[in-house]
């Protein structure tokens, strides 16, 4: 290969190179001495390039210019050139340096993209860890604050008993109380309740949360998202609805928690209705006072089984006087007649009887008794109206069946008042024609899921609620059992066998005429708690309705025990269903009907059937379902300690491990009891109940019995020693 001719140094000056159309190759080869170009050339001559050759015999190999540091993004001046790049950033590369050019980088959009995704992501992860962080800081800012505030209450009921020590004559009271290791809490609770001035001892204003702090609490507890769909206002309509509180999700929360264990068990008003028009701001269906009423009631079931256990029973107290306060004010002469007026009322007297006072409940469902009979204001429907009157009259029968409380009649005197709460003065007239005649029972296509708490699961499981079907059989129920009230009142003269079968007869046509959907109970078919309910309600009825037949002194021998046999039959049923909806949903939601159903199911097992099942079986039940009720239902203590009293006068001794439970319930006094059952007992006034029986009710009652209820099980006959009337187990069990 011939030898590269030798090139003569250029004599331009170096501008001109600007007009070279290779001014760049030419710049560097002018600039660098080290003997190669930028072409590949050789500076040399031709003896120094032939001597370079490719064999390196002769020691000195030809040498290639190595690139300096290389860029993988070039600036853009480099780019356009397509030229290598130092990137000799945020300073100009090199070669623009050399050049005096203008060093601008633009990203590449691939790269640029893939680096914003990753500086998102980064950014995101802070953004989460910081709100963790925050979250965890206010969650232990109010564990501290409870702590505290705690302490501090702890502190006024410390100061109540030694300032009452040596100075009110409860020394040995106290002392007594303190060494068989009751709380500072009960023993101040128990003062006070002895003399109320004792309580301005401890006072302290900053022993109980005040409204803001428990809102925040609340609201803090349900900020959390559960997964659940809540129907919800179009706008912050509930800032309209209660002042209360401002967190959509608490309000959501506390309505759950109403639709689904007080709604289908006293359905007052029309939820549908009601729900569109919360969503709309209108007010036919809703108003301020309806919502406040409902959101202090739901407080009963916010759940206290947690971390914070006592301190959130006393947090969702003062959170229901909140709502029951906003309620009142919202409610004016001018308003006190319209429906929702009515239902709000309604709900009131619910809400105060949950809370221990009947005593003062009384007037709430006076006046919506009373207003019903003249509604006025926003017309609403048929249906709704309906399902009103229809609440509003069964929760008027369910206070006089429930209490046991007797029945007034106009022509009664006014010595008549004395010891007597619920009366037949406020009762609503008589119902005329059918049952929920405007609504259609199989249009209703609500659904019911197990809910308890924000934090349950995700996705819940959603059943039929077949809750308007109920409330429609628990409104026939209840006029059978209004029957029974008046035939024991005296409405309808003395209580003769023909009307006392007459009336058990349409319990029975009742029992037989349920639905499939609500008279299957058995425990494998999950039955839904309000129907549970409506048939622990039908068995508690009729040992009411039997039961004063056992103390009237006209019955003997065998016709006593028969109807010992019906009363406890009924007894044992209705505890059935009480027992599985303990099993399947807990005995904390239960509401006071089910608490009166339950004591006065256990006391009739305990005595009249004390060996089957074990009375003190019994009694551990009813006491340990009213233990936990108590969480929520203030109502329970005094139940407890009055079922307790009921016991030990029946012999009944319960095992040891129970002392700490009844600990729990023994300070309450009189005034307790009056404000739960407005009277000293909870038990049936047999003293008013029985100079109405007719003295020959015994020996019309085999006749009557063939007459009634014999075509209800054909030519079955009854097998005993007297061989008058039917076998009473196949009526039972027909």
């Amino acid at each position: 290969m011939s030898a590269f001719r030798s090139l003569a140094p250029s004599t331009q000056p170096e501008d001109s190179s600007a007009s070279s159309p290779n001014k760049y190759a030419a710049g560097e080869s002018n600039s660098g001495t080290s003997g190669t170009t930028s072409g590949g050339g050789n500076s040399g001559g031709a003896d120094q390039g032939a001597g370079s050759g490719g064999d390196g015999k002769d020691g000195n190999p030809r040498k290639r210019r190595t690139a300096g540091s290389v860029s993988t993004m070039a600036c853009t001046p480099c780019r356009q050139a397509r030229q290598r790049c130092d990137g000799n950033r945020p300073n100009r590369c090199g070669r623009c340096a050399l050049r005096k050019l203008d060093c601008i980088y633009k990203p590449h959009t691939k790269t640029h993209k893939d680096d914003l995704i990753q500086e998102i992501k980064v950014l995101r992860g802070d953004n989460t860890d910081l709100q963790n962080r925050n979250r965890e800081i206010e969650q232990s800012a109010l564990e501290v604050d409870s702590t505290n505030r705690g302490l501090r209450e702890e502190g006024a009921w410390q100061r109540i008993i030694l300032q009452t020590i040596g100075s009110n004559g409860h020394d040995r009271e106290i002392i007594k109380k303190l060494r068989a290791g009751e709380s500072h809490q009960s023993i101040a609770d128990w003062l006070v309740h002895q003399n109320p001035d004792f309580g301005n001892l401890g006072a302290d204003s900053s022993s109980r949360h005040d409204l803001v702090d428990v809102v925040q609490i609340f609201e803090a507890q349900c900020q959390g998202d559960d997964g659940l769909e809540r129907f919800s206002p179009e706008t912050n309509s509930e800032l309209r609805w209660t002042k209360v509180c401002t967190s959509q999700k608490l309000v959501g929360h506390l309505f759950d928690l109403y639709f689904t264990w007080v709604h289908p068990v006293h359905m007052l008003f029309s939820e549908m209705d009601f729900k569109i028009e919360f969503r709309h701001n209108l007010d036919t269906y809703c108003s301020r006072s309806l919502v406040n009423a409902i959101c202090a009631m739901a407080c009963h079931l916010l759940d206290g089984e947690n971390e914070r256990g006592r301190r959130n029973v006393i947090d969702a107290a003062t959170l229901r006087d909140g709502f029951m306060a906003e309620a009142r004010t919202t409610l004016t002469p001018e308003t006190f007649s319209h429906m929702t007026s009515i239902q709000s009322f309604a709900i009131m007297y619910l809400v105060e009887l949950s809370s221990g006072k009947a005593r003062s409940a009384v007037g709430y469902l006076r006046s919506a008794v009373e207003n019903l009979k003249t509604s006025s204001g926003p017309q609403q429907s048929d249906e709704a109206k309906e399902v009103t009157f229809w609440g509003i009259q069964t929760l008027n029968t369910y206070v006089h069946s429930t209490f046991s409380c007797r029945r007034l009649h106009a022509s009664d005197t006014g010595s008549s008042w004395k010891g007597v709460t619920y009366q037949r003065l406020w009762a609503p007239p008589a119902p005329q024609g059918p049952i929920f005649q405007n609504i259609q029972l199989d249009a209703d296509d609500r659904v019911w899921r197990f809910y308890r708490r924000p934090g349950d699961a995700r996705e819940l499981p959603f059943r039929p609620s077949h809750g308007i079907m109920t409330a429609c059989q628990q409104a026939e129920l209840f006029s059978i059992i209004n029957e029974s009230i008046g035939l024991y009142c005296g409405a309808r003269g003395k209580v003769s066998a023909a009307k006392m079968l007459e009336v058990y007869g349409k319990y029975k046509s009742w029992k037989d005429d349920l639905p499939g959907v609500i008279a299957n109970i058995g425990e494998g078919d999950q039955p839904l708690p309000h129907i549970l309910y409506l048939h622990a309600q039908y068995h508690t009825a009729l040992v009411q309705h039997f039961s004063p037949l056992l103390h009237c002194g006209a019955f003997t021998g065998s016709d006593l025990a028969e109807l010992r046999q019906i009363v406890i039959f009924h007894a044992r049923s209705g505890v059935e269903p009480l027992e599985h909806s303990r099993r399947l949903y807990s005995s904390r939601f239960s509401l006071p009907l089910m608490s009166f159903c339950l004591i006065h199911l256990c006391d009739a097992l305990v005595r009249y059937s004390p060996q089957v099942p074990p009375a003190a079986q019994t009694a551990r039940f009813c006491l340990d379902v009213l233990h936990q009720t108590r969480l929520g239902f203030a109502l329970c203590g005094p139940l407890q300690s009055l079922f307790y009293q009921a016991i030990r006068e029946c012999g009944v001794q319960l095992p040891p491990e129970m002392s700490d439970t009844v600990d729990s319930f023994n300070h309450y006094v009189v005034d307790d009891i009056l404000d739960v059952c407005t009277r000293l007992s909870y038990t049936q006034p047999l003293d008013q109940i029985l100079h109405h029986i007719d003295p020959q009710i015994a020996q019309d009652w085999a006749g009557e019995w063939e007459k009634q209820i014999k075509s209800r099980i054909g030519k079955a006959r009854r097998e005993s020693t007297s061989g008058r009337y039917l076998q009473v187990a196949n009526i039972l069990n027909d």
